[in-house]
């Protein structure tokens, strides 16, 4: 077998192998670390990249581990959602970590530095193997993997309320984790398989000979359900998030809310479409009932979460906030059960990535320059820190759903497909989030470029090292607004695939 044919599992191996290498480089020198990791992740960035054009949902890209077919064996199953998400890692792991080049001198104990790089390569591991794995267990495997390395990152400081901020989400975390388990444990206890597409066929298989332990399949949805909507910050589950993504380093802030809390949102995608999609004529009422929750709950929690992000005074609290609105549109997105609908919350996990990420790594480096938490304090930024607040700027409107950021593309395809499913409620709701969003984003761009200042008019911009991220990540939000073909049409027809019942 050739390299090619092992491309898949090398998506994971690569990076699992410069994490359990990295402390040895940190041994001899802690700053080989960071371009240990940069290369690794680059590495990794390649072997993701080059699999576009390869694969679609509808023709995975599949490696079965140590030749052992499902279900008796591991299997590697790359299609567009998982895809689109290693994409996604790959690269803002490449612009976190540069960016914590200078940002962990200042903001990191020294002799934490090391353990940081670490962990970062073991969170890029374990979200890389969610994104491609074909196996339930799997799946919870890396989610706790990934689950653990936030908790220690959230914590990495040291600080008091750091370490509080990490036991809460912990504690939250380990929940979830334990209703994830249980319902594997349900779904093993009936079908004798951990594989998703295996098992997707089996509950076929007993729904049509009408099983007597459907319903402990369906138990097992729920508990499925439930459990990854706490890993996604689901409101009202989403009451770790604000603490922990807010105390936390803001590198570890923006990989958070651009990346980990997506995980749950795939398994939630994983949940419903592949593993019961087949069988869903034995689950239709239950299925039916989650979507529909699921539906209201994202649509409730855009202007509730929109409201909290107003009342904030704190910057990186405010953006907290904005995180759980944004869910709120993806989740939508994928329950309304429309194509366009489910392509357009597909994009805004790219889109958010790209925004949020910029927001939280604009928050880092005014803290950085001027330890700048509290919105009253940025008042005439923009002249001291053009780029920096420019990119907010920028960022803003892609937050909003402003054209002609990759916002405006995904808000604009989730609302529509809420209208052809006739959820009229959703859609005001979706809208008035939008317009509450404008205000808290547009609260700070005022602050920065239409106030007295509170610094000094001399140019006192951040390390280029942070610079160049945040401004990729603002532009990427124009250049995918603009050119949002290189994606929907992809999108779209995967969302097709997986709403085909």
């Amino acid at each position: 077998m050739n390299l090619a044919a092992r491309q898949p599992v090398l998506l994971v191996a690569v990076p699992l192998v410069f994490a359990a290498t990295c402390p040895l480089w940190g041994m001899w020198k802690r700053r080989i670390c960071f371009y240990w990791a940069l290369g690794g992740m680059s590495v990794t960035a390649f072997l993701a990249w080059s699999l576009i054009g390869k694969v679609s949902q509808k023709a995975p890209l599949t490696y079965n581990v140590s030749g052992w077919r499902p279900p008796w064996g591991i299997q590697i199953r790359i299609d567009t959602v998982g895809l689109l998400l290693a994409c996604t890692i790959t690269a803002m792991s490449i612009l976190l970590l540069l960016y914590s080049y200078r940002y962990v001198e200042k903001e990191i104990p020294t002799q934490r530095i090391v353990y940081y790089y670490t962990l970062l390569l073991l969170i890029f591991t374990a979200m890389l193997g969610c994104s491609v794995t074909g196996d339930l267990f799997n799946f919870f495997v890396f989610m706790e993997i990934f689950s653990i390395t936030s908790y220690a990152l959230v914590a990495i400081s040291g600080e008091r309320r750091a370490i509080r901020a990490a036991l809460k989400y912990l504690l939250m975390g380990a929940t979830s984790s334990l209703t994830v388990l249980l319902a594997i444990s349900f779904l093993y206890s009936v079908t004798g398989s951990l594989n998703m597409v295996d098992i997707g066929q089996v509950l076929e298989r007993m729904g049509r000979t009408s099983s007597p332990y459907l319903p402990v399949a369906a138990a097992a949805m729920i508990f499925f359900i439930a459990g990854f909507c706490v890993k996604a910050a689901v409101f009202p589950v989403h009451v770790w998030l604000p603490e922990a993504h807010s105390i936390a380093p803001s590198p570890v802030s923006a990989l958070l809310s651009a990346l980990v809390i997506k995980m749950g949102v795939l398994g939630i995608i994983r949940t419903l479409f592949t593993v019961y999609g087949r069988g869903f004529s034995s689950f239709s009422e239950v299925w039916g009932a989650l979507a529909t929750v699921l539906s209201w709950a994202a649509a409730l929690s855009i202007p509730v979460a929109a409201i909290m992000a107003i009342m904030q005074t704190d910057l990186k609290v405010m953006i907290a906030y904005s995180s759980v609105v944004h869910v709120g549109y993806i989740v939508l997105g994928i329950s309304v059960l429309s194509v366009q609908g489910f392509a357009g919350g597909l994009f805004n996990i790219v889109a958010h990535a790209m925004g949020k990420g910029c927001f939280f790594l604009v928050a880092g480096i005014i803290i950085y320059k001027h330890g700048f938490r509290r919105i009253d304090d940025l008042k005439g930024l923009g002249r001291s820190m053009p780029v920096t607040a420019g990119a907010f700027a920028i960022a803003s409107l892609s937050i909003v759903g402003l054209p002609p950021s990759a916002g405006f593309i995904a808000k604009w395809n989730i609302l529509y497909g809420c209208l052809q499913q006739s959820q009229y409620i959703q859609v005001v709701l979706a809208l008035f989030g939008s317009i509450l969003s404008a205000v808290y984003c547009f609260k700070v761009v005022y602050y920065m470029f239409f106030t007295g200042s509170n610094v000094g008019a001399k140019m006192d911009e951040g390390p280029m090292t942070m610079l160049i991220p945040v401004t990729l990540l603002a532009a990427g939000t124009v250049f995918f607004g603009i050119f949002s073909a290189l994606l929907m049409p992809t999108l779209s027809n995967a969302a097709r695939v997986l709403l085909a019942r």
